[in-house]
């Protein structure tokens, strides 16, 4: 069946087509699991021209740089939730300690009380939310936890692949369409495929930046795989919650690996790569290009993270 699924996907357009290939049958590897989505190999140009209407020249989004993926891959369907972790810890006895940054009184601090399992929103995490307030470290140990049960590879995605996954076979800054793409007409689309900060989020953190102009009637991490995923099956791309990727940051795609795997080397980095965007983020940082960066211990209530693996 897989293979049958992987021949349809490798005969879908090319990406930067207008209209996006075709996702398909959703898989999971044991009961501990995810559903992961099959990403088809595919060309495309991660970042954005220096004359585009949105680009962030200060991250390193621009210039632009061929990536060439020769080989389909695995994302988890859906942004690693908190029962998903909850496993994890539960069957290993590893637990993060407390201590997160939470965004009180205008500003992100550190509130040594709070935890993935009270990040401090207005209700408890439900099992079925993006878990949040975890280091890169802790998303490492859950995908090498995954590996042991599965005996397959499963590890945080590069950067190269977050960006080709969340433009979902587009050239489009959102996969959603060119339409109603800038932040200066609002993003109003937004709250059909991603949780950004919006009307709805307006009254209980006031941020100090833009907001989306629509509602989606939620103010913080949203259900994973409330929205409409993208042409690969994947949920949550832009939005909801920050990921950590496998890479090490850096303000320039100079020297990058071309063929999509992860920029790292000898000895470790203390940046790391994040990607997506959050229910924190103006609409004009939402973008499959939009870059970021965080210690990797950082822990933090908008950022959370899934995992990819190999295809076998």
């Amino acid at each position: 069946m897989r293979v049958l699924a992987l021949l349809a996907l490798l005969a879908a357009v090319p990406a930067f087509a207008q209209q996006a290939p075709r996702a398909a049958a959703p898989a999971t590897d044991c009961p501990e699991c995810p559903v992961l989505a099959l990403v088809p190999p595919g060309n495309y140009r991660i970042g954005t021209p220096p004359d585009a209407a949105e680009v962030d020249l200060a991250t390193g989004e621009s210039p632009p740089v061929d990536i060439s993926l020769s080989k389909p891959f695995y994302v988890s369907a859906t942004e690693v939730t908190v029962g998903a972790f909850r496993r994890f810890v539960e069957d290993t006895g590893y637990e993060p300690p407390l201590g997160c940054r939470v965004w009180r009184a205008g500003q992100w601090v550190q509130d040594r009380d709070r935890s993935w399992r009270d990040p401090g929103f207005a209700q408890p995490p439900a099992d079925s939310d993006p878990v949040v307030c975890v280091s890169w470290e802790d998303a490492r140990a859950y995908a090498d936890w995954l590996a042991g049960k599965s005996g397959l590879r499963y590890r945080l995605p590069s950067e190269s692949e977050c960006e080709y996954v969340a433009r979902g076979g587009t050239s489009f800054p959102r996969f959603w369409g060119a339409e109603d793409s800038q932040e200066s007409v609002s993003v109003a689309l937004a709250c059909d495929y991603a949780n950004v900060y919006d009307r709805s989020a307006v009254d209980a953190f006031s941020f100090p930046w833009p907001n989306a102009n629509c509602s989606d009637g939620v103010a913080g991490p949203a259900a994973a795989g409330r929205y409409k995923p993208n042409a690969f099956g994947a949920y949550d791309v832009i939005g909801n919650v920050r990921e950590w990727l496998q890479d090490c940051y850096t303000t320039s795609y100079k020297g990058r690996p071309q063929d999509g795997r992860a920029w790292t080397w000898q000895g470790g980095c203390e940046l790391k790569s994040v990607r997506g965007g959050s229910w924190a983020s103006r609409p004009g940082v939402a973008r499959a290009a939009a870059r970021d960066a965080a210690a990797a211990g950082l822990r933090q209530a908008d950022l959370g993270f899934r995992v990819a693996r190999d295809y076998d």
